[in-house]
């Protein structure tokens, strides 16, 4: 589904991405190209954010995934602060931790897009680094009463941070029969036990070698599939998918270039709060590639009324405007 939108997107915009990428020099095309449909995708409820999934053709209308999308609720997954708030809607990351965020709902979509022939009901499936649990859920929508999904995190505040949102999508009785939420001890130790197979194996953040993703097709049934990015931190990575045949051969695929957080191997430290003028520097940033976004998606410079009609740019400004104060 990602390379079908890339290739349709891109063919179209080449010219424009190509005058983006003199300003985003060293970004590939792809990651450009699922950057430029993101402004586009959010609302002011969870109803609102999952049309803009369909009309944006992340997510195929009347399809399953929709169908659980719909039931997946993102204000169950974020930090209090944000659960009455509408940026919980937005198409971007929300901080849930030290160091660990919940990624945006395109890219939740995205990935149940291209794992979801692993998920029929029925079949099992892991989410390493779960994080808010957000996916666990998602999966358990599509896998049904019949199947069973694990996520796995090393963070023991964020085990129970998904535990707590998971029984709230679902149901503390559905969540306590058809997920289970794992402790990790490091890279070595996924809790995981080596006899089990499963259907789907999510890795949601980067390993940085090839052999390292290889090491979890160990756990694939043939007919699985796993999704991992692959590369160091601080850069791109590529998001691969590998598929076991049912000979135990596997079939590897790049899907697209990711920016993902790297696996960890210890519990994070505290991290120093951003000063004023770091937050600062970020927010006018992410104002800058809104901008970029919306010249590649209009082919014009947005006006003020642009600027203040989209939620995401809106609260950008604003925060932008009280730190100038």
């Amino acid at each position: 589904m990602i390379s079908q939108l890339v290739r349709s997107l891109s063919s179209s915009r080449k010219n424009v991405n190509c005058r983006l990428l003199s300003v985003l020099r060293g970004i590939s095309e792809d990651l450009l190209v699922s950057t430029s449909i993101g402004h586009q995708i959010g609302g002011d409820s969870h109803s609102a954010l999952v049309d803009s999934l369909v009309r944006t053709n992340v997510v195929t209308a009347g399809s399953r995934l929709e169908a659980a999308l719909r039931h997946v609720d993102r204000g169950d997954f974020v930090l209090t602060a944000f659960r009455d708030s509408s940026e919980r809607y937005d198409n971007r990351p929300l901080k849930i931790g030290t160091v660990a965020t919940i990624s945006t709902p395109q890219q939740h979509a995205q990935v149940l897009g291209l794992l979801e022939p692993h998920l029929h009901p029925g079949m099992t499936a892991v989410d390493v680094g779960c994080g808010s649990g957000i996916l666990v859920a998602a999966m358990s929508r599509l896998v049904g009463p019949f199947g069973f999904v694990t996520g796995v995190d090393i963070v023991p505040d964020l085990v129970t941070f998904s535990r707590e949102n998971v029984q709230r999508s679902l149901g503390k009785e559905v969540a306590d029969k058809q997920t289970k939420i794992l402790l990790s001890t490091g890279k070595n130790d996924f809790g995981l036990a080596f006899d089990n197979k499963y259907d789907c194996i999510h890795i949601g953040v980067a390993v940085e070698t090839k052999a390292e993703a290889e090491s979890f097709l160990k756990y694939l049934k043939p007919g699985g599939g796993l999704l991992v990015p692959i590369g160091g931190a601080g850069a791109e990575q590529k998001l691969v998918k590998m598929t076991k045949l049912a000979d135990g051969t596997v079939d590897k695929r790049d899907i697209m270039s990711v920016l993902c957080q790297p696996i960890l191997d210890t519990v994070p430290e505290e991290v120093v709060h951003e000063s004023r003028a770091e937050k600062l520097k970020r927010v006018e940033k992410a104002l800058a590639e809104w901008r970029n976004a919306f010249e590649v998606e209009y082919e014009r410079k947005p006006t003020r009324d642009d600027l203040m009609c989209n939620t995401y740019a809106k609260n950008l400004f604003e925060e932008f405007a009280a730190l100038r104060k």
